[in-house]
């Protein structure tokens, strides 16, 4: 397998050196937003409502935003799950997309995600797949598929060396996985749908979602007979275990300038945060996923915890910036 071996990954592209004529500061990103777009700065209603689990995960992957391994303890109770299926309902977002860690390894989920489809929520589920056939997950998939729930599944790279260096030796397991879930129904139509995650570093050139998508299906479908829907790029986001790494190599200054560097003025108006609000496992709100790995909450003067929602305040709260940001619109942006 190694039909990615021109696109740029997160262990392969730390070469560059800093560029010093570049801010990268929290500041600066405000700045470039307030003149590319500047309503941009504040959210401008509720679609999309994200909600982390826990960083309880099988893997301890190199890449890791939230920084998330099995030694981890943080899981969420059963009082904000039940906020969630409070607040989904009462908002009724265009999507509930369940994250982690590993959320099929937390025991709430086949109730919060059967409390969310009978309310008639379109739910899509984050997985490395791997963690699908963990003990703890028995009888996920099957749950998943009789409610149908969309999967986004975390496939970093097609290459053995590439997939290796950052979840372990566990690509032919991956490759497994995906048969089953097309066997249970998912990735053949638009329901339910099977969309691939691939981390693209953000750091070089871009490889574009076009190119990246043949080379998947070739090695996949074409190869293999394994069907997925769409490919959805990310970029590695310097926060969490991939900032410790570039920390520790004297690289994380230039990754950030690279993405700087890479400001698409064309991404602004898509960013996600400004539709999106999530919910941390402890049950605190954050813009994104990301900031909540990076411990941003929501914007002082707006509501900071589930227990304190109010979706008219939160529909039109200021957005908080961090250096991290710069990866959500650098070359064609971040999914």
């Amino acid at each position: 397998m190694g039909h990615d071996g021109d696109c740029v990954t997160a262990e392969h592209h730390m070469s560059r050196p800093v560029s010093v004529a570049v801010d990268t500061s929290s500041a600066a990103f405000e700045r470039r937003i307030a003149a590319v777009l500047p309503e941009a700065l504040y959210t401008r209603r509720l679609e999309l409502l994200q909600v982390n689990l826990g960083r309880y995960c099988n893997s301890a992957c190199t890449h890791c935003h939230q920084s998330c391994s099995p030694s981890c303890t943080e899981m969420m109770d059963e009082p904000t799950l039940a906020a969630v299926s409070r607040i989904a309902r009462e908002i009724r977002p265009a999507l509930v997309d369940i994250t982690g860690g590993s959320p099929e390894l937390h025991p709430g989920l086949p109730t919060l995600v059967s409390k969310l489809r009978s309310a008639d929520l379109h739910v899509q589920m984050r997985t490395n797949l791997t963690a699908l056939l963990e003990p703890e997950a028995e009888g996920v998939i099957d749950h998943l598929a009789r409610t149908g729930v969309d999967l986004l599944a975390s496939v970093p790279t097609l290459a053995l060396e590439g997939y290796a260096s950052q979840r372990g030796d566990h690509l032919h397991t991956v490759l497994a996985v995906l048969r089953r879930l097309n066997e249970a129904g998912w990735g053949h139509s638009e329901h339910p749908r099977l969309d691939l995650s691939v981390d693209s570093s953000g750091y070089g050139e871009d490889c574009p979602e076009s190119e990246l998508t043949a080379r998947y299906r070739a090695a996949l479908t074409d190869d293999l007979g394994i069907d997925f829907n769409k490919l959805v790029l990310i970029t590695t986001m310097p926060i969490g275990r991939f900032r410790t790494t570039l920390e520790r190599r004297g690289e994380y200054e230039s990754y950030l300038c690279e993405l700087a560097e890479r400001f698409n003025p064309e991404t602004v108006a898509g960013l996600s945060c400004r539709t999106a609000i999530e919910i941390g496992w402890d049950g605190t709100l954050s813009d994104c996923d990301f900031n909540l790995a990076a411990g941003l909450r929501t914007a002082d003067g707006t509501p900071a915890h589930v227990a304190e929602f109010d979706a008219a305040r939160l529909a039109r709260r200021r957005l908080r910036f961090a250096p991290h940001c710069w990866a959500c619109t650098a070359g064609t942006g971040s999914g």
